[in-house]
């Protein structure tokens, strides 16, 4: 019989609970909890950095000065050298 009460005082205090489940999974479940949280956090963290780096790229904006753009369409054919000089001169030499 002492076995008994010894065996269900265990399970009370560890295993039973009336419902609440194993104290010892309280610290576990906080754990985790915390974890989950942070890996949400760093998920939106990731999303927000890769979608706003797509859109703004550092390099992108010296590369778009208007000699730059005079050279692309210079050597996509779009303009003629001739042209191509005449702006050039237009923004260097003034």
């Amino acid at each position: 019989m002492a076995g008994l009460l010894g065996a269900m005082s265990v399970l009370a205090r560890f295993g039973g609970g009336g419902g609440r489940g194993p104290l010892w999974m309280f610290p576990i479940m906080f754990v985790l909890g915390v974890i989950f949280v942070f890996a949400v956090i760093w998920v939106i963290f990731v999303l927000v950095r890769y979608f706003y780096r797509s859109e703004i790229v550092p390099g992108k904006v010296a590369l778009q000065t208007p000699l730059a753009i005079a050279e692309r369409r210079y050597a996509s054919g779009e303009i003629s050298g001739e042209e191509f000089e005449k702006i050039k001169q237009a923004l260097i030499g003034g």
